[in-house]
């Protein structure tokens, strides 16, 4: 038990950074800012429809590219995770089936949830943004 909880701590560990790393977060809220200016774009008064047409278009564009990366970054982060499960079941540590099913358990599950968001609740008021 003692090892499927440090393994499973890893994996969500090694998630965590390689999704801060990767800037998953700062693309999200770059696409969120551009869909709100199109929203914003398509409510203007002062555009005619064919400047409107070409703002949400460009926008619509940059979000296609912006949804491409968050994909790609966050199969980055989740395969990042599976480093620790394999590794351990390859050298015969845990079986990988015994770490996962450890891992999809509602107590673990909601234990991992709260340590993270204190964790983030903590960072925030270490470092404000």
């Amino acid at each position: 038990m003692v090892v499927l909880s440090l393994i499973a701590a890893g994996s969500i560990g090694l998630f965590l950074v390689v999704f801060w790393r990767a800037g998953i977060m700062d693309v999200a809220r770059e696409a969120i800012a551009i869909a709100r200016g199109a929203a914003a774009t398509v409510r203007a008064p002062d555009l005619d429809d064919l400047a409107r047409e070409q703002a949400v278009q460009a926008a619509a564009l940059r979000l296609l590219m912006l949804s491409s990366i968050l994909i790609l970054r966050s199969l980055l982060a989740l395969a990042a995770a599976f480093v620790p499960i394999l590794l351990c079941d390859w050298v015969g540590l845990a079986p990988m089936t015994a770490t996962l099913g450890f891992m999809e358990r509602w107590d673990v599950i909601a234990v991992a949830t709260l340590a993270i968001c204190a964790g983030y609740w903590v960072s925030l008021r270490l470092w404000p943004r």
